[in-house]
């Protein structure tokens, strides 16, 4: 309301004061990330078996973790980094967790990321053999594919990571034949998941600023307003519900049959199909899917800006770019098309211009966003549910998800035009596989 006021006394004015409150959410940003450096994401590790060797009669405890070989074990090097290190340590033997005995029977081992140094003093003076044996290292490939690693978020849009900064970073145990015994054993502070959650949010907040101020003279046409005019039917609100449980479906049928995301489009053409023929059969009016050909022409260089914003937000300045030949630039117009349009045209397109017709565009706004992260954590608790036993989820499924669908719906707002919402999601799917770190 206050905007609104500035806005018609003084287009300047207004201006000014949205590049004051975007400057002090920058401000309040970077204060956060200094005194909570742990609030930052890192790009995803890609584990993959590096160095295999036996070790000599061991035993360790660092912070709240304890393990002992009196018989020696293997060791494997999945991982390594100018800092961290990731390994597997497997063999019999007695492990303790927060100073109680774990069962030795269900424990073969952990896998482990410590900071270099801090493995140099739990090593001592402990020989390590390398392992020759190729059935062995067969074996312990299997082993090595099979483990989770630091958990990944938000692997739908950019892929993220967090974990602590020193000594021990992140452990769990593994089963005796290898596989990851779940949930993760962390020891992160509230603080620093507090401060992941106020960075991010604050970054989404400086992202509805930039897109407001990149629209100043933003109006909602005609068509639009006939349309807060006009109640949708029952049967456009009711359909709704059959989507989310025909989305989820589609989600988890991709999931357990391992499909790359691509072959979601199969789920997204049929609910647009299912629209179409409702809207022939007089069951839906208004359906547009937000491709009016007098919005078309709008919104596209504030998608670009909001994309660069995005990543440079959540990943940080880049080192460089990398483009691994033609299939990799097809990727774009394939994500165009087969992802990122249809997602817009059923999510901004239909829910959300049906609940705004309802209730209001700021309400449908907020509906929409809490829809998705419905579908995203039905999803994530029927495939991983042990992921609710790991604190920085939570960002994912209260902040990133909702706060990813509010920007492409807050887009849709000011443009009017889906194909621009369909141009920020496929660059933000596109863009962090050619950036360099």
């Amino acid at each position: 309301m206050l905007l609104k006021k500035l806005g018609a006394s003084n287009y300047f004015v207004a201006m000014i004061f949205l590049l004051v409150i975007t400057i002090l959410l920058v401000i309040s940003a970077f204060i956060v990330t200094a005194f909570m450096p742990g609030s930052l994401a890192r790009l995803p590790y890609q584990y993959e078996m590096e160095s295999v060797h036996e070790f000599e009669p061991w035993s360790f405890e660092i912070e709240e973790l304890g393990a002992a070989y009196p018989d020696g074990g293997i060791i494997v090097n999945l991982k390594q980094t100018g800092r961290y290190r990731s390994d597997l340590l497997l063999g019999e033997g007695t492990y303790y967790h927060r100073d109680e005995l774990v069962g030795s029977n269900n424990t073969g081992g952990i896998f482990i990321v410590t900071e270099l140094e801090y493995f140099e003093e739990m090593k001592g003076d402990n020989i390590f053999k390398p392992v020759e044996d190729k059935t062995l290292l067969n074996h312990l490939e299997e082993i090595s594919e099979a483990q989770k690693g630091i958990p990944t978020l938000w692997e739908g849009a950019i892929p993220l990571t967090f974990h602590k900064e020193n000594n021990l970073v992140y452990f769990y145990f593994i089963s005796p034949d290898g596989n990851p015994i779940m949930p993760p054993s962390s020891n992160y502070s509230d603080l620093t998941v507090f401060g992941a959650f106020l960075v991010y949010l604050l970054f989404l907040a400086i992202l509805v600023m930039v897109i407001t101020m990149l629209s100043p003279d933003h109006r909602y046409s005609k068509y639009w307003v006939q349309l807060g005019e006009t109640r949708p039917s029952f049967f456009s609100q009711a359909i709704i519900l059959p989507i989310i449980a025909l989305l989820i479906a589609n989600k988890l049928s991709v999931d357990f049959f391992g499909y790359p995301d691509i072959y979601l489009a199969l789920g997204y053409i049929l609910v647009i199909f299912i629209l179409i023929l409702a809207n022939l059969g007089n069951k839906i009016d208004y359906l547009d899917f937000g491709l009016r050909r007098d919005k078309l022409k709008y919104g596209y260089f504030l998608a670009i800006v909001s994309a660069v914003l995005i990543i440079l937000g959540v990943r940080g300045l880049p080192a460089g770019f990398f483009i691994d030949g033609t299939d990799q630039i097809l990727q774009l117009p394939m994500l165009f098309f087969l992802l990122a349009l249809p997602r817009e045209m059923i999510w901004r397109g239909y829910i959300q211009a049906i609940l705004s017709r309802r209730f209001g565009v700021n309400l449908g706004l907020i509906l929409m966003a809490i829809l998705a992260t419905a579908v995203h954590s039905t999803s994530l608790a029927l495939t991983d549910p042990w992921m609710f036993l790991y604190p920085y989820t939570y960002l994912e499924i209260a902040l990133l998800v909702p706060g990813t669908a509010v920007i492409f719906g807050y887009l849709y707002l000011r443009t009017e035009n889906i194909l621009a919402c369909a141009v920020l999601h496929s660059l933000i799917l596109w863009l962090p596989g050619i950036i360099l770190y």
